[in-house]
C-alpha cells in the first residue's frame, strides 16, 4: 500500500495533519469516475486512513472552479455523440460503477468524517458529500445541475440522501427544477450544517472533527451508522437503479 500521508495528484491531494487526514479534490466526479487507476488510488488512500491508528477521522475539501461544471455538461455529452447504444453503455456503466465504489467506501469508513465546501459544484458530484458525516460551507457555495439541460437526470447517490433527509416531494422539486442551491439555501434545506467564510473554512472543519474526537469512536460510528449511515444494500439497490434511470435519460436524449 503507498504512503498516503503526503499524496499529491492532478485529481486529488492528500496529506496527514495530526489526527486528521485531509482530502482534497481537484476534480468533479466524472474525472476520477472514468480514470480507473485514479479511482483506486483514492479507494486505496481512504483504505490507508481507514486502517491508520494514528489517524481519528477524515476532512475533505471540495474547492471548485466555475469552469469545472462545464466540463461536466462536456463529459455527458461527449456519451451522448458516441455511436451505437453499446459505446453509450459502456460510459454510463463505467461511470455508475466507480460512483457507486466510492460512494459506497465513504458509507462505510469507520470514522467520523467531515466535508468543506467551497465554490460551485456539480450535483451528481453532492452525492458523495451527502454520504459524509457533516457539510460546512462557505458563503460562496452553489449547487448546479449542469446535466439537467442536457436531458440526463441528476445520477448518482444525491437522490438517495436528499429523498431520506427531505422527502420524495421536495427532493423531485429540487431535482427536476435544477435552480442553483446557493449556500443559504443548502443551509436552510440542511444540505450542509453549518456556513462560514472561506478563509476559515478548513478551520471550522477541523474544529469540528475535534469535537468527534472528544466521544469515543466506536460511539461515534453507531450513532452514525442509527442515525445518518444508510444499509450497504440500500444503496447499492439506488445506484442500480440510478444508473438505469442515467441510461434512459441519455438515450431518450
Amino acid at each position: 500500500m503507498n504512503d498516503y500521508s503526503n499524496y499529491d495528484s492532478d485529481v486529488f491531494s492528500c496529506t496527514y495533519e495530526g489526527q486528521t487526514a485531509v482530502i482534497c479534490f481537484k476534480s468533479e466526479s466524472f474525472i476520477m469516475a472514468m480514470n480507473a487507476s485514479k479511482m483506486h488510488e483514492l479507494l486505496e488512500c481512504l483504505n490507508a486512513i481507514e486502517v491508520d491508528n494514528n489517524i481519528k477521522g477524515l476532512l475533505t475539501l471540495h474547492a471548485s472552479e466555475y469552469e469545472r461544471v462545464a466540463m461536466t455538461q462536456e463529459f455527458i455529452k461527449s456519451i451522448q455523440d458516441k455511436s451505437g447504444y453499446v459505446q453509450k453503455e459502456m460510459g454510463v456503466t463505467r461511470y455508475g460503477n466507480s460512483v457507486k465504489r466510492l460512494t459506497l467506501a465513504i458509507n462505510e469508513f469507520s470514522k467520523p468524517s467531515v466535508v468543506g465546501l467551497h465554490g460551485q459544484v456539480a450535483i451528481d458530484s453532492f452525492g458523495w458529500f451527502l454520504a459524509c458525516d457533516y457539510r460546512i460551507a462557505s458563503g460562496r457555495l452553489s449547487i448546479e445541475f449542469p446535466a439537467l439541460e442536457l436531458g440526463v437526470v441528476p445520477a448518482g447517490a444525491v437522490s438517495f440522501f436528499m429523498k431520506r433527509q427531505l422527502g420524495a416531494t421536495k427532493t423531485m422539486e429540487i431535482l427536476m427544477g435544477g435552480r442553483t442551491i446557493l449556500a443559504d439555501e443548502a443551509k436552510e434545506l440542511c444540505l450542509v450544517s453549518e456556513l462560514t467564510d472561506k478563509d476559515q473554512l478548513k478551520a471550522s472543519c477541523m474544529a469540528k472533527l475535534e469535537e468527534f474526537y472528544k466521544v469515543p469512536g466506536a460511539s461515534t460510528l453507531n450513532l452514525t451508522k442509527q442515525l445518518l449511515r444508510p444499509k450497504t444494500y440500500e444503496l447499492e439497490e439506488h445506484f442500480e437503479m440510478s444508473s438505469r434511470l442515467m441510461w434512459n435519460s441519455i438515450i431518450d436524449a
